[in-house]
């Protein structure tokens, strides 16, 4: 395969996975609004703070958990600006790999201050570089909406675990 061939592969690769972290991103966003939902009807609508016994505690527990799901879908959006937040462990690019494309290496790198020596350095690329960079860029977003896939999934399971709390602490309730 030629390498601009693969440059544009690696290009399409690396924009699908961008798509998918715009996906897991409003799956968060969603299921971030469903836990407020839950809880606002937990405390006012379904007034589970207003009596006393069971129904109560397992309204707390309720909360508690749709609470827990809240934090894993806001985690889910935050900014990765590291390898070690997109792939939870210290790890350094190989070789003289730069990752030209990737705003916080080129912030990190490049102050506003080095522009002309970022230039330089794109302009020294060739394909293969070019290529080598979409592949790199695909390989580190595709762990970045993995773990944004794993956030929201965590997300959506203590919240369907809450619901049913909230559920058995109406029927109790009677």
């Amino acid at each position: 395969m030629k390498i601009e061939d693969r440059l544009k592969m690696y290009q399409a690769f690396t924009d699908l996975g961008r798509k998918w972290s715009a996906v897991m991103d409003a799956k968060a966003g969603f299921v971030s609004t469903i836990n407020l939902a839950l809880i606002g009807f937990i405390w006012t609508s379904a007034k589970l703070g207003d009596i006393s016994g069971w129904p109560y505690r397992i309204g707390l527990i309720a909360t508690a958990l749709a609470a827990l799901s809240l934090f894993f879908a806001i985690k889910a959006v935050l900014p990765r600006t590291t390898l070690k937040h997109a792939f939870g462990s210290p790890l350094e690019y190989t070789g003289n790999y730069k990752a030209i494309s990737f705003y916080s290496f080129i912030a990190a790198n490049y102050p506003h201050d080095k522009h002309t020596e970022y230039l330089a350095e794109i302009n020294s690329m060739d394909e293969s570089d070019f290529a080598q960079e979409a592949l790199e860029q695909h390989f580190t977003i595709s762990h970045i909406v993995q773990k944004k896939s794993d956030g929201v999934a965590r997300a959506g399971l203590l919240w369907l675990i809450a619901t049913a709390f909230t559920v058995i602490a109406l029927i109790i309730r009677g």
